[in-house]
Formats: C-alpha cells, sequence, structure tokens
C-alpha cells in the first residue's frame, strides 16, 4: 500500500512540474496544487483514521492544506494578502509538527528555542546580500524563520535520538523555505533558472510531509 500511494503521490508532483511557470501556470497550477495538497491528507487517513495517532498530525496537515492554497493563489495572482496568510498557516503547520515531535520525544533541548533567532539574523543579512524584496513582509518573514527554525532543530533532534525520517522530514522543510526566499522575493534574470528553484520548493516540500506521516 505504501509503494501505491508513494507512487501516485509523485506522479501528481510530476504533473505539477508541467505547469511551474509557463503558459500553463494561470489555468493549472492552482487546481494542480489542491490536488497534490489532498493526496497527503487522504495518505495520512487512509493510513491513520482508526489510529490513536491521528491526532497528532491531523491540524499541522490541515494547516499546511490551507497554506498550500494561499501560496498557489499567490503563485499565481501575485498578492500579498495570500502569501501573508499563507505564512500564518504554514506557521501554524510548523507548531503542529513541534507539538508532535515534542509529544513523541523524552524531552527538548532549550536550544532547539534559542538558537533560531540566529537564523533570524542570518535571514535579515540575506535579504541585504540578495536584495531580496520582501517589503512590508519582512517581519512574518522572520517570525517565521524563527518557526522553521525552531522545528527543524527540534527534528535533528529527534534523528539524534533514532528517529531518523522526522531528521530527514524537517531538513527538506528548511530547504523547501529556504528556496522560497529566492523563488518570491528574489528577481532571476531568466525564467529557467526560476523554474529550477521552484522544482526543488516543491520536491522538498511535498517529500517533507510524506515522512512527517510515515514517521508516525
Amino acid at each position: 500500500m505504501i509503494i501505491a500511494e508513494t507512487i501516485i503521490y509523485v506522479a501528481l508532483i510530476i504533473a505539477l512540474f508541467a505547469v511551474c511557470d509557463n503558459r500553463y501556470s494561470r489555468r493549472y497550477y492552482v487546481p494542480l496544487k489542491v490536488v497534490c495538497s489532498i493526496s497527503f491528507l487522504v495518505i495520512f487517513f487512509i493510513n491513520y483514521y482508526y489510529s490513536a495517532k491521528l491526532g497528532l498530525l491531523v491540524w499541522a496537515l490541515l494547516a499546511c492544506f490551507v497554506g498550500d492554497i494561499l501560496m498557489g493563489l499567490y503563485n499565481t495572482y501575485m498578492r500579498k494578502q495570500f502569501m501573508a496568510l499563507g505564512i500564518i498557516a504554514f506557521m501554524l503547520g510548523h507548531v503542529g509538527f513541534l507539538n508532535y515531535m515534542c509529544r513523541i520525544s523524552h524531552r527538548t533541548s532549550v536550544m532547539v528555542y534559542i538558537a533560531p533567532f540566529v537564523a533570524c539574523f542570518i535571514l535579515l543579512w540575506m535579504k541585504k546580500r540578495y536584495h531580496l524584496h520582501m517589503g512590508s513582509l519582512l517581519i512574518p518573514c522572520v517570525i517565521y524563520c524563527y518557526f522553521v527554525s525552531t522545528m527543524t532543530l527540534k527534528a535533528v533532534e529527534c534523528a539524534l535520538n533514532g528517529l531518523t525520517l522526522l531528521g530527514v522530514a524537517g531538513v527538506l522543510f528548511l530547504i523547501s523555505d529556504f528556496t522560497i526566499l529566492f523563488l518570491y522575493f528574489y528577481h532571476f534574470s531568466h525564467i529557467k533558472n526560476k523554474r529550477a528553484v521552484h522544482y526543488v520548493n516543491l520536491a522538498t516540500y511535498y517529500l517533507a510531509i510524506l515522512l512527517f506521516i510515515y514517521s508516525l
């Protein structure tokens, strides 16, 4: 079952690649992104609907689902309201993943909550160094950076304690969000470069979600 689910899931992601940053994007990108996001919810409910583990991840995944739709709308219509709401949705998703990992682990190092401040300063440096055009979204992005970094550090801590899938999922999520900085705030001189970054963003994000689900 897991193999079949994964094959279908990957096929949907490849289909999404086909409508990234080209003439098909405006018509097909959001619908296909919704289908991809529904697919990870379907995989989750198929595997855990009757399980006591259902409550561990359900609201994190639902928040990511909403965030997916909002970011898809932003990618198509370029309205900052969609981006701002998407940031909030994904922030709630990361809090959900963090809550899940804290509940299944014995303890959490205080550094998981302190070290992310360093990531926030790195983000501010990157904004200046690479001329990232964040505008009014700078503060929400810095706050979001704290939460995704906290989630990633907790995932790495879990991996060091034997929960390898969580570590990989957390790092992939961080890579995905790192690419978003360039995907949405950097001016590419060639569309092919932007499309390549978009592929990395989608691949790392959807794989991270799948690994979180299979880590239960």
